[in-house]
């Protein structure tokens, strides 16, 4: 160990050269690196439970409303996404291209475009972006743009429109940088979402922000209400259809007891029973049809999910990116540990060809 100090201290002049060098490359990174703005949204989406609100509020008030006993009806969730699949809604190819088509103000260019045109056209690229692209990047510049492989029509008439996604090669380039500037993430113990957007404009950075958020909002209530609102379609048609049945015997009753008023023969007071049979079902099936449409109404009530926002996003101030001091920092560690490693290397390396 102590044969070890001795070398490193005789060779303090080369870990400073080496060391210095490694702080100069930092420096460079730092001051060159692009800016960078991070914008933050803190969300609590509601945790359904299993059992209903709605159904016990039914239960509750069903029978003031003529309706019965709410005991058989079934409100517990069903079609609801977990918030763990959040993230991977969010980074999807379909979610991102239908973000990065959107417009967005970026208050540097006072300019407002598209995410694809702002990463194809406008932005422009800092030093250090500047030597990746034309350095680890300058393959790719003699690929060329690549077009979308389309469709043939016949095929395309058997897909929804968002079902397929075409992209060309460049689009999927941006699609693949989006990715890395979005985050969320959710907290096991508090069931907290953070969602960030990293943007080199800070405006445009909590554009994306809410954007994203509106769009997983929209996404999410789509999801988890869509088969609630099917059944309520029906139900609303069912309704209808046991009301016009239900006015239609009614009328036929009234003009029968109107034309009818001692009801002298028998023939006649059969007809009037058949007539109030007839009123009787269709006004239980009025009633029961009345039921399921209230409880069609409340389970779009329940599948509709809840984003209370604990933090609204925000414009960010200071720029989270290039952190300057920490890349320094790392770049003075790392000098240290490459010169000690080349010190220790090449004594090594010495003494075993003094023994050879």
């Amino acid at each position: 160990m102590i044969e070890l100090f001795r070398l490193l201290r005789d060779q303090r002049s080369l870990i400073a050269r080496i060391t210095g060098g490694f702080v100069f490359l930092g420096l460079l990174i730092a001051l060159f690196s692009p800016v960078e703005y991070t914008s933050e949204a803190l969300l609590m989406p509601e945790m359904k439970s299993s059992e209903s609100s709605a159904g016990d509020l039914l239960e509750s008030y069903g029978g003031m409303l003529g309706l019965g006993s709410m005991g058989g009806m079934d409100l517990s969730k069903e079609g609801t996404i977990a918030p763990e699949v959040y993230p991977k809604i969010v980074k999807s190819l379909g979610f991102q291209h239908n973000l990065l088509s959107q417009d967005i103000y970026f208050s540097e260019h006072d300019t407002t475009v598209s995410g694809y045109t702002y990463f194809e056209e406008v932005r422009t690229l800092s030093l250090f972006e500047f030597l990746i692209e034309y350095t680890i990047g300058l393959p790719r510049k003699f690929i060329g743009p690549s077009s979308p492989e389309q469709l043939p029509a016949w095929l395309r008439k058997e897909f929804d429109e968002d079902a397929v996604v075409e992209l060309t090669n460049d689009e999927l380039e941006v699609i693949k940088e989006m990715q890395e500037r979005i985050a969320i993430e959710l907290e096991s113990e508090t069931g907290v979402l953070t969602v960030e957007a990293t943007m080199p404009d800070p405006l445009a950075a909590a554009q994306v922000n809410r954007k994203m958020i509106n769009m997983l909002k929209r996404f999410i209530k789509s999801y988890s209400t869509q088969k609630a609102k099917e059944d309520l379609a029906f139900a609303e048609t069912q309704h209808r259809q046991a009301q016009e049945r239900l006015k239609e015997v009614q009328d036929e009753l009234a003009t029968f007891l109107d034309q009818n008023v001692n009801l002298a023969t028998a023939k006649s007071r059969a007809r009037e029973q058949r007539l109030q049979a007839e009123f009787d079902l269709a006004y239980n099936m009025y009633n029961s049809v009345s039921q399921q449409l209230m409880e069609a109404k409340m389970k779009v009530q329940e599948q509709t999910p809840v984003f209370k926002p604990l933090q609204s996003v925000n414009i960010p101030r200071e720029k989270s990116e290039p952190q300057r001091i920490l890349i320094l920092l790392l770049s003075f560690f790392a000098g240290l540990a490459v010169s000690f490693l080349y010190i220790a290397g090449r004594n090594i390396y010495r003494n075993v060809s003094h023994k050879i």
